[in-house]
């Protein structure tokens, strides 16, 4: 059987969240079209057709941004392609820009196989820019990658080829590494991550980047799962935004996450939320220790 790792990195709002939860059949990953949705590098296994591949989810490599946090974010992302068997490098279908390019400066002198993956291409409604684009990628790029593809991960469109591709490169093993286990990540991990991907989807553009969510308490049954979660922001000013009147807002975040936690694990949730203020939560050491 094939067994290994495969990272999916690229700049920022490229679609690697979507991409991994269609490669993996799962929602694990946080995707909404705002970027900085992903934090964490966040893994998940799939078996299939003798197959098993561990696909890594990487935030967006932003290296125009040079505070602590985005710091830590880059050192995350990059880390994984040294632990890939392959690469899958993400980029919108239409363009290679600067970006892009900081991306590819960075893989270039890796040793594993590395794929570009052109996405987005639902958007070339006749189908009649994409060979016109292919051939204008530059033959020093085009020579970096053992393999090109264009896909959709909105209409689905190439992905099965894409994962024949994977295997192709994938070491041959004599057992699984991953038995039974959907990812490395602890289920209070998934949690956070429904709760802050609700608070990306529902609210306006500079709140969610000013929380963080942490998982207090979460006891499993047999038949119910009850959690207790705080989410903190750093401006008292978006307390009222986050609970909404009459805490109709914090309500539909905690409907989002407990709908999505229970198709995880495929159990009743019971979800309580909390909202703290705390202006110094992204400078503090225990915070930014739970990204490296």
């Amino acid at each position: 059987m094939h067994s290994g790792n495969i990272s999916i990195i690229g700049k920022p709002n490229v679609g690697k969240s979507t991409l991994f939860n269609l490669l993996i059949s799962r929602h694990l990953a946080g995707a909404t079209s705002k970027p900085q949705t992903t934090r964490h590098k966040i893994d998940g296994v799939l078996h299939e057709n003798e197959v098993e591949y561990l696909f890594v989810d990487t935030p967006g490599i932003n290296f125009n941004i040079r505070k602590n946090f985005n710091r830590i974010l880059n050192k995350n992302a990059l880390s994984a392609i040294y632990e890939s068997d392959v690469i899958l490098h993400l980029i919108n279908y239409n363009e290679i820009n600067e970006d892009d390019h900081k991306v590819i400066e960075n893989i270039k002198d890796i040793e594993s196989p590395k794929i570009l993956v052109l996405n987005k291409i639902d958007r070339d409604k006749k189908k009649n820019r994409l060979p016109r684009i292919l051939s204008r990628i530059p033959l020093e790029i085009v020579s970096l990658y053992d393999e090109i593809i264009p896909i959709s991960s909105k209409n689905s469109e190439n992905i099965i080829q894409l994962k024949k591709i994977i295997k192709k490169y994938l070491p041959e093993k004599n057992e699984n590494n991953f038995k039974e286990i959907i990812s490395t990540k602890p289920n209070e991990f998934f949690v956070a991550e429904y709760i802050r991907e609700a608070c990306i989807q529902f609210l306006s553009v500079e709140v969610p980047y000013g929380i963080h969510v942490e998982i207090n308490s979460f006891n499993e049954e047999v038949k119910l799962i009850s959690i207790g979660a705080t989410i903190y922001i750093k401006k008292n000013s978006h307390l009222s935004i986050v609970v909404g009147k009459n805490g109709s807002m914090l309500e539909k975040i905690g409907m989002h996450a407990r709908i999505n936690s229970e198709k995880l694990f495929n159990k009743k949730v019971y979800l309580k939320i909390f909202v703290k203020f705390d202006p110094r939560w992204k400078d503090s050491e225990s915070f930014l220790n739970t990204y490296i």
